[in-house]
């Protein structure tokens, strides 16, 4: 068995402290942009804007579609977020979105028919 001297065991000891605080910062700062890509990208702005999904659209082309008319943050935080709240999948049609609705609400839209409007 190998003894450490004081010297060793207090190196060590600050080696797996700076492993966990950057660890902690790394989880913080992934938990922070996760939570600021859902938000709305402009509160203010309700101006409506026309986004046609088609018949058999993937999660990804939809967040792909959206992210190009200003609407979400992050297409791999939407993206992920689909797949995590999926209820009923993304309907095809038109829909009348505004850039001050959350990731959430926009995944909720999307998945009712009720908004989405025939082309």
């Amino acid at each position: 068995m190998q003894h450490f001297s004081a010297e060793q065991l207090r190196r060590q000891n600050r080696i797996v402290l700076v492993i966990i605080v950057v660890v902690v910062a790394a989880g913080l700062l992934v938990h922070y942009v996760f939570n600021r890509s859902l938000q709305p990208v402009a509160r203010g702005d309700h101006q409506r804007i026309a986004v046609v999904i088609n018949r058999g659209a993937t999660d990804k082309q939809v967040a792909n579609t959206l992210k190009n008319k200003g609407l979400i943050r992050s297409q791999l935080v939407f993206d992920y977020y689909l797949q995590t709240h999926k209820s009923s999948g993304v309907k095809a049609g038109r829909f009348y979105l505004q850039k001050s609705m959350s990731t959430p609400q926009l995944v909720s839209r999307l998945q009712t028919t009720n908004y989405a409007h025939q082309k």
